[in-house]
């Protein structure tokens, strides 16, 4: 089974993709049936997902609408023993992953 991702695209590089899977369509025979889908999901899916993160609190109580995991970097803590972790940026914090949405799976 073929892992889902999530390529973010320009409008401009969308319509590259479209011209190119359409000019490949009108030579080839063999691959006409993956080219037809590849298309069909281009042309029909949302140009970015729509992922909503509940906070309560000032916590992520919740994410929905993710294809993907996301990274939550909290940054309260009251020592730097609260904040094992740190970002991309050098800046301690505590890091987790929010689990990919299945239901936004579509």
């Amino acid at each position: 089974m073929t892992e889902e991702i999530w390529i973010g695209l320009t409008e401009g590089e969308r319509t590259l993709l479209l011209k190119a899977l359409a000019t490949l369509r009108r030579t080839s025979t063999s691959d006409a049936n993956e080219i037809d889908a590849l298309t069909i999901k281009l042309v029909h899916s949302a140009p970015h997902p729509k992922i909503t993160v509940g906070v309560h609190g000032g916590q992520v109580q919740w994410t929905l609408g993710n294809p993907f995991p996301i990274r939550v970097c909290d940054y309260d803590g009251a020592s730097d023993e609260d904040l094992p972790d740190i970002d991309e940026r050098g800046q301690r914090c505590r890091m987790w992953l929010e689990p990919a949405d299945l239901a936004s799976k579509v």
